[in-house]
């Protein structure tokens, strides 16, 4: 005794298709979306929702959602058709209604005056007026390189106030950069980008000098600078003589000897100083092949 079955597979496809499949829009712009079916077995189609819903359309295969000035957080469009055998699928357009902060700034928690490079404080970036928080990525850089990334898992379609904190050395390199996630506008809102204020202050450093050599009776010169936060005051300390004259040339300060002779033989200091620190340089003349291990200018 022998069996047969038949076996019969339907494929059942979804019968709305939307286009876009989500949308993203400011608060306040317009929004559009299509919904459309390959069925030809219904009795029509609409939207519904509290903002651009449609009338019951029959004898259409599309409809179109549209809003002039979108204002509702919560709004959620639902496509849906009815069916010949009185079935009614529906089909939700995601809608991601942003709005760009009010203000985005930067302060030092507990902290007033400025501040030293190479102490620890701790940075606040305060986000006012944002949505959706879900959506938001907020990055940190010290100059190219990025220190942190932060994303939020609270969900909220509504604008929030939202802060995140730092803790950093300071240099002259310290910024943040905010920026919305990928469900945001591209390209990303021109607010993204939020450098600090120059926070950091450093004590004088000495720029590299240059060696001279100079014979009896010719002239030469003795060059100091330095950099730092703020800018710092040069001094030069010396025994004076008729043939010595200073100048200054920018952060530059420059002793000048004009024919020299063994009255101009000694130690010159140069001292850099700001609110910070200060540091000093010290350059030897010698005479007759006299070598110390400080910058030396040597007379012959």
């Amino acid at each position: 005794l022998m069996s047969s079955f038949l076996y019969v597979f339907t494929v059942v496809t979804f019968p709305l298709e939307l286009n876009p499949p989500r949308v993203v829009v400011r608060y306040g712009d317009s929004v559009s979306g299509n919904c459309s079916t390959s069925s030809t077995d219904h009795d029509g189609m609409g939207w519904e929702d509290t903002f651009g819903g449609t009338s019951f359309e029959q004898d259409v295969n599309i409809v179109t959602w549209t809003v002039d000035n979108l204002t509702d957080w919560t709004i959620e469009p639902t496509c849906y058709i009815i069916l010949i055998d009185s079935k009614q699928p529906s089909k939700v357009l995601p809608v991601i209604l942003y709005n760009t902060p009010d203000s985005v700034s930067i302060s030092v928690l507990r902290h007033s005056g400025p501040m030293v490079e190479g102490t620890q404080y701790q940075l606040q970036c305060d986000i006012q007026n944002i949505a959706p928080l879900q959506n938001l990525v907020v990055k940190w850089y010290k100059g190219n390189e990025p220190l942190d990334n932060v994303t939020y898992s609270t969900v909220s379609k509504t604008p929030v106030n939202v802060s995140d904190t730092l803790m950093i050395s300071p240099s002259r390199d310290d910024d943040v950069d905010l920026d919305l996630g990928p469900e945001g506008p591209q390209p990303h809102p021109t607010w993204s980008t939020l450098k600090s204020p120059p926070f950091s202050l450093d004590a004088p450093k000495f720029l590299l000098g240059n060696d001279t050599v100079v014979s009896a009776d010719n002239n030469v010169s003795l060059n100091c600078s330095a950099e730092g936060n703020p800018s710092p005051e040069m001094k030069w300390n010396y025994t004076a003589a008729r043939n010595v004259k200073l100048s200054t040339e920018g952060r530059q300060r420059t002793i000048r000897i004009t024919t020299a002779t063994s009255t101009n033989a000694g130690i010159y200091i140069c001292t850099a100083t700001n609110r910070v620190g200060t540091a000093t340089r010290t350059t030897t003349v010698t005479l007759k092949g006299i070598i110390t291990d400080r910058q030396r200018v040597m007379l012959w």
